[in-house]
């Protein structure tokens, strides 16, 4: 099992390393989704600051009676700031969406692995992957309504209590529950998009219960390979952070470092979820192959 694991990672990563290219057309639609929310902000906190000495104080410390003040003045323009980003996010999901129907069908298929392939793939997967993010969200929402009641059945609970040990243990169970929860509705929703493009099945409801049993059968494979990429994930969120804090605020061009480490951040959380199309991938092709049997004749 160990070493089955680790092959399944090595050749995931290489995977991930011979198609690298795409990382860049997911980081423009990053950079293009920043810059759409950004400028409507930027061109209010120009005209704010551009004729007055506050935008120097502001780069040594915030100020939170300006802050106020500005939320004031631009108390309208600031209200529309939230549809704006509820807007980008749905269009950035779609779009997303497309760009992992053409990764998983260009891991599925490394001999067509072309920005034509890449284009190609998104087109044909693309309406089934979205069912399939449509069922997910569904769930997604019936888990945060259970962890939230969870929490207020707990409240209740130890409303006139002073046993507060137990009370924060079953908050931090719940919280655990709720990860766990997230994490395999996640691997559901993925190996769901994978097993509709290595079989090329057209019809999402039938292919659900069939990944569900796979997944079963092959869980302890399946989570340890998860956990591990997301583990890898999330320790270079924790480098990422433990180098932003010693990075000083002023003079302002140490800014343009930070910027560059959370450009960096992005990519790697791209290619993060590169790997986990590629052992998602690699491990559904290498179970649900079929076995062929080889009958030797005799003369």
């Amino acid at each position: 099992m160990i070493n089955s694991i680790k092959n399944v990672l090595t050749n995931g990563s290489r995977s991930v390393f011979y198609n690298a290219k795409i990382v860049f057309l997911m980081w423009f639609l990053n950079a293009a989704s920043a810059i759409v929310l950004t400028v409507p902000i930027y061109n209010l906190l120009l005209i704010n600051l551009s004729h007055s000495n506050m935008s120097d104080r502001l780069t040594e410390h915030f100020d939170y009676f300006w802050f106020l003040q500005f939320r004031h003045l631009y108390e309208i323009q600031l209200d529309q700031i939230p549809i704006s980003i509820y807007a980008v996010v749905v269009i950035y999901t779609i779009i997303q969406t497309f760009f992992l129907a053409g990764i998983i069908a260009i891991f599925n298929n490394p001999a067509k692995n072309h920005l034509v392939d890449f284009f190609y793939g998104g087109v044909k997967y693309f309406f089934r992957f979205f069912k399939v993010l449509f069922y997910s969200l569904i769930l997604f929402i019936i888990i945060f309504f259970i962890y939230e009641q969870l929490g207020d059945i707990i409240t209740y609970i130890f409303r006139d209590s002073e046993n507060e040990l137990l009370e924060f243990l079953l908050k931090s169970l719940r919280y655990v529950f709720l990860i766990f929860m997230i994490g395999c509705v996640t691997m559901i929703s993925d190996y769901t998009k994978v097993s509709l493009a290595v079989n090329d099945n057209l019809n999402v409801h039938k292919e659900i219960i069939p990944v569900l049993k796979f997944l079963k059968n092959n869980f302890t494979q399946a989570f340890t390979v998860f956990l591990t990429v997301a583990v890898l994930g999330a320790v270079g969120v924790l480098v990422y952070n433990i180098i932003g804090k010693f990075i000083p605020r002023i003079p302002a061009y140490f800014l343009a470092i930070t910027f560059v480490l959370q450009q960096l951040l992005i990519i790697f959380r791209l290619l993060i979820r590169m790997l986990f199309c590629s052992t998602e991938v690699l491990i559904y092709k290498d179970i649900s192959a079929e076995e062929i049997s080889a009958e030797v004749i005799n003369n």
